[in-house]
């Protein structure tokens, strides 16, 4: 019994240690960057280290009252698979605006992360 309870250990452990291996997206860049002071922005523009698939990936951003900011529907540039755009549906008032995004890689690994940016008075 001893010995089939320690193989199976192992294995788990092998794998929980295997996954770790796995690559998952990374966001390489973000237009506008976190952080920058910009003038109103017509789209938001965050590029992966990997491919994305645009159906289930996106954005939200929010002005400095936590309001949600209409944005059009994300897409990926067909020319860089690895760049989803998301079109802003007005022009932003000056502001902070914090953005939350999420994404998921053609390989099904999905991540999400946090920044915000400033729109200039």
């Amino acid at each position: 019994m001893l010995p089939r309870k320690t193989e199976t250990l192992a294995i788990l452990i092998a794998g929980l240690i295997g996954g770790v291996a796995y690559a998952h997206p990374a966001l390489k860049t973000a237009d506008p960057a976190q952080g920058a002071t910009v003038s109103s922005p017509k789209e938001i523009r965050l590029t992966f280290s990997e491919d994305l698939v645009a159906k289930f990936s996106g954005l939200t951003v929010k002005d400095q009252s936590g309001r949600l900011v209409e944005t059009a529907t994300p897409t990926v540039d067909p020319n860089q698979k690895r760049q989803l755009i998301v079109p802003m549906s007005n022009p932003l008032q000056p502001g902070t605006y914090n953005v939350d995004w999420h994404a998921v890689s053609v390989d099904t690994h999905k991540v999400s992360g946090h920044f915000s940016f400033k729109v200039a008075q």
